[in-house]
């Protein structure tokens, strides 16, 4: 068998990853003790598989405006990676207090007393429900059945409950759940919470009937508990520009404004839903709970970078001076479908390859109003080897990510931002 050095195998191949790590890629081969062209050929396999794991721009050309493999609600980020005055007092020259603006500037946007930040939705769950436990009588979480919701990464609802170390008292079935239902579990576990949860990723139709966060209210009032909303999506555009821009699919989809207005004592959602920011989880609510929740020891182990504080400011500002044409989830979410159709009939115009535009259906996704879609004019690929052109695609600096339906290549443009069409067609006509 003739021998291969561990230079000599890492120079037979071009790499982007760093030397080091195409070293230890090669050392690893030769370790086992192949030929020369098996070693060869496993270190371009397993190099090529490496490079496709490093994280990168991608076009997401799916049509799923918040697609959760893709990273969710895309933005245009502002943060530099300078040092910041995140917890610095610019008045006082001294440390000060972190997040002062963007909680007051959030406060006012959610008609909130108090509000939190962490990183993801989840955590926003588990840390209320925690928080809680330990600074209150309370041992139980009340909870329809139709709301124990599982989502994508393994999260299930009721393993957070117990987690949290409170104990799941499940009321109703799984389409129907009363008022009565509550009650009559209220009435047994007088230490507990209520905690109502919106369906996001999944719809329950024909005969089924929850309980209003207006309901659970006067129920929670009337036994003296607190009630909790796990709002997931984060819609928190007002009503009035929905209007003006004659957008009705949000008609039935709560905003946490009117979650906090008809009762709720916390509302927690994602920052990179229909909030359209980064990854985050905001717990908004009253001052007291908020506050203990702050005070958790635990609380610090979740809390966001300055990256994350100040795009979610950023995005906030945005709402507040009524720019959310500006937030790119708007912008995806408001394109007119004759606005789609000039973007695709020029993309059409200079792309070789044999396509179609036809009509097809954009999706919200991110686990957020599965059942709205977007009528939308795509452009449809035909006759390919699809897992080549996928491969092609794929294989690019900037990939581009588009859907398969029906044998064919959708490239759907609502989820990319007008300013990648030249970078599309570049890349349709490398096929």
């Amino acid at each position: 068998m003739e021998n291969i050095s561990v230079n000599n195998l890492v120079e037979e191949f071009e790499s982007n990853l760093p030397r080091e790590i195409s070293i230890s890629i090669a050392k690893n081969i030769l370790n086992s003790k192949i030929s020369k062209e098996n070693a060869i050929s496993e270190y371009k396999k397993n190099i090529g598989l490496l490079e496709k794991k490093i994280q990168r721009s991608v076009l997401n050309c799916t049509g799923t405006l918040l697609h959760t493999n893709l990273g969710r609600a895309q933005i245009n980020p502002e943060f530099t990676g300078d040092a910041s005055n995140i917890e610095y007092d610019l008045d006082k020259h001294n440390r000060g207090k972190r997040n002062e603006y963007l909680t007051s500037s959030m406060n006012l946007l959610l008609n909130s007393e108090n509000v939190c930040f962490v990183n993801n939705n989840a955590a926003s769950l588990f840390i209320a429900l925690k928080t809680i436990k330990e600074t209150s009588e309370v041992k139980s979480v009340i909870i329809s059945r139709g709301e124990l919701i599982e989502i994508g990464g393994s999260y299930r609802l009721p393993e957070i409950i117990e987690s949290s170390g409170l104990k799941l008292k499940e009321v109703g079935t799984t389409n129907k759940t009363d008022v009565k239902d509550y009650e009559k579990a209220l009435k047994s576990n007088p230490d507990s919470l209520l905690l109502k949860v919106h369906r996001s990723n999944f719809s329950i139709e024909g005969f089924s009937k929850e309980v209003s966060i207006k309901e659970l209210k006067t129920l929670s009032k009337k036994y003296n508990v607190e009630l909790f909303h796990d709002l997931g999506s984060g819609l928190v555009v007002d009503r009035k520009f929905l209007e003006s821009q004659q957008v009705n699919i949000f008609d039935d989809e709560p905003t946490v404004q009117e979650s906090l207005t008809e009762g709720s004592d916390l509302v927690m959602f994602s920052g990179d839903k229909l909030f359209g920011s980064v990854q985050a989880g905001i717990i908004a609510g009253r001052e007291k709970l908020v506050e203990d929740i702050k005070n958790n020891p635990l609380f610090r182990t979740y809390r966001c970078s300055p990256l994350i504080l100040f795009e979610l400011q950023n995005t906030v500002n945005k709402y507040i001076e009524k720019n959310e044409i500006e937030i790119p989830i708007w912008s995806s979410l408001l394109m007119t479908y004759e606005d789609i159709l000039l973007r695709v009939k020029n993309i059409s115009k200079e792309i070789k390859m044999n396509h179609e535009i036809v009509d097809s259906e954009s999706l919200i996704g991110g686990g957020t109003m599965p059942d709205k879609k977007l009528l939308t004019p795509v452009i449809s690929i035909g006759n390919q080897n699809i897992d080549n052109l996928l491969t092609i695609l794929s294989n690019q600096d900037t990939p581009l990510v588009p859907r398969v339906s029906e044998d064919k290549i959708i490239i759907d443009v609502r989820s990319c931002s007008v300013k990648n069409d030249k970078k599309i067609i570049e890349l349709l006509n490398k096929v």
